[in-house]
Order: C-alpha cells, then sequence, then structure tokens
C-alpha cells in the first residue's frame, strides 16, 4: 500500500467515497424525520462514560424477539460502531443499515437471535476516535483509547446488563468505511473478546501502517472474518481489498476462516451495507442459515 503522499488522486477519491460517513451531523443532534426503528419495545439506549476517550457516547441496544419472556436464555452479541446509522433514519446521517428488521427476518427465516450493541460516533470527532493508525491529515489519532475503552468499558457494562454470551465465538465486531478499521483493529488486538469480525468497505487507504501490522499480525484460530467491498466504490478499493485479504490468508491459521465478496454494483453506502447484512450474518453463524447463505 502505497504512502498518502505518493498517490494524491487516490487519496482525494478515498475522501470523496467515504463522504457519507467521514462527517456528519454531532452525536445526539435533533432531528425531526420520523422513527424506523421496527419494535421500539424491544430497544434501550444508555449513555456511558468513556474515560480513556474521555467522552460519553450513546449506546443502543436491539433485543431479540423472545429476550423478555426468556429468563434462561443467553445470547450472542454483535456490536457496531457508527450506531447512529443501525436501526433508524431518524437519527442517521444518509441512511440506515436496517439491522433490527434483517435480524428480526434471520430470526423469523433461521431462529437466529442476537442482542446487537451500536455505540454512537463522535460526530466532528469521529475519524480520530477510530483511527488506530496514524494519518496527519486527521490527527491525532484517538483510537487506541476508544479501543480501550471498547473492550474495558463497553462489553462489561453490556455484559452486566444483559444475559449475553461472553466468550470470543460468540462475539462479533462490526463496521463500515472507517468503522471497518476499527473493528479490524479489535478483532486483530483482542482474540480473547471477539472471535467474529464483519468488515464493509473498509477505508484501508488511511494509512500504510495498516498493511504492515495486517502482515505482521495473524487471525487466530476459530476466528471468521467477512469483507466486502463493491464494485461500483471506484478507484482501487477492490485492488486494496483483494490486496489485504491476500495478506491474512498467507497467515491464516486452521481453524480460521475469511470470506471476501466484492458485490457487483454495491457502493459505498449505508444502502449497500444494509443489502450486504444479511448474508455476511449467515455466514458469520457458519451452519446456522438453511437457504445456503451460511457458508
Amino acid at each position: 500500500m502505497p504512502a498518502r503522499g505518493r498517490c494524491p488522486a487516490r487519496l482525494a477519491l478515498a475522501l470523496l467515497l467515504g463522504a457519507t460517513v467521514l462527517a456528519g451531523p454531532p452525536a445526539g443532534a435533533a432531528d425531526s424525520r420520523p422513527s424506523t426503528v421496527a419494535d421500539p419495545r424491544r430497544f434501550e439506549t444508555f449513555e456511558l462514560v468513556l474515560p480513556r476517550l474521555e467522552a460519553t457516547r450513546t449506546v443502543r441496544v436491539y433485543l431479540p424477539p423472545g429476550y423478555a419472556g426468556c429468563r434462561g436464555c443467553r445470547y450472542p452479541v454483535l456490536y457496531f460502531l457508527d450506531g447512529q446509522n443501525l436501526f433508524d433514519a431518524a437519527t442517521s446521517f444518509a441512511g440506515e443499515w436496517q439491522a433490527d428488521e434483517t435480524l428480526d427476518a434471520l430470526y423469523r427465516a433461521h431462529g437466529l437471535a442476537f442482542i446487537a450493541v451500536a455505540i454512537d460516533h463522535g460526530g466532528g470527532a469521529r475519524v480520530q476516535e477510530l483511527s488506530v493508525w496514524e494519518n496527519p491529515r486527521f490527527a491525532p489519532a484517538r483510537g487506541e483509547a476508544f479501543l480501550d475503552d471498547l473492550v474495558a468499558v463497553v462489553k462489561p457494562a453490556i455484559e452486566a446488563r444483559y444475559r449475553t454470551r461472553r466468550d470470543a465465538a460468540s462475539t462479533t465486531i462490526a463496521g463500515s468505511s472507517m468503522g471497518a478499521l476499527m473493528a479490524q483493529a479489535a478483532l486483530l488486538r483482542h482474540p480473547e473478546s471477539f472471535g467474529r469480525g464483519l468488515l464493509f468497505s473498509p477505508s484501508w487507504w488511511f494509512s500504510p501502517a495498516i498493511a504492515t501490522e495486517a502482515a505482521q499480525r495473524a487471525l487466530q484460530p476459530g476466528q471468521r472474518t467477512y469483507v466486502m467491498v463493491g464494485t461500483a466504490e471506484g478507484g482501487t478499493v477492490q485492488a486494496d481489498a483483494r490486496a489485504m485479504v491476500e495478506r491474512w490468508r498467507a497467515r491464516l491459521p486452521e481453524g480460521a476462516a475469511i470470506e471476501f465478496v466484492e458485490q457487483p454494483g454495491a457502493g459505498h453506502t449505508e444502502a449497500s451495507w444494509a443489502a450486504a447484512l444479511p448474508a455476511a450474518l449467515c455466514w458469520l453463524q457458519a451452519g446456522a442459515c438453511t437457504d445456503g447463505q451460511g457458508g
């Protein structure tokens, strides 16, 4: 992966493609748009202090059908970055992932039941907070602090409040664009916490240090990672993704798995990520879907 200064045209294209997620309204901004949450009775929202980041973030929690009535049940957990965009068009910047509708549909079709946790981004501070790797244009990188809080504060808070399965194999970290970079860092640096990763349209242009670390830090046995890029994202997005996936495959241990999808016609948009979500979740839960999506 070339250094940023060697390829200004590529960087400009990547920034343009990432415009829907690199910027947005301030977290918690008032919005007059109607809510599109499928079933508000199964949603909870609370504020959580992140001490390393020195910030407070909204956490949005989706509970699966039947959660209230099954006191002895414990559920796998999906942790999503950029929480404003997951469930509700009223809080999103450029559309939502329709994650609640997808999860409800997977429950009806296959009996898959998840708790989904969406952690809001920091508005204008979003890029810095999701930057584990340095990029001088977006300094200072504060992703190390966010990642520490994700592991040491957010995950324990969810496990204390809800009936979760706490093992890594039952825990997925998911994100798109810059959020996918944070998901990658969480998966590779904290395999004891996250056994599944979902990376949509990762912004691998952001820093050459990403490729360096990917060549040195392997997935662990049992980890499963789903990577999706769209053929309509433009530039060298697909080539970057192929190269990154090959770095992981070159050091893939027995028992780990990577699924790489180049989705025809998909762009760098929430609509594309929403469309890709059902198949991705089925693949991550190997064998759980009976219609051929499980992988």
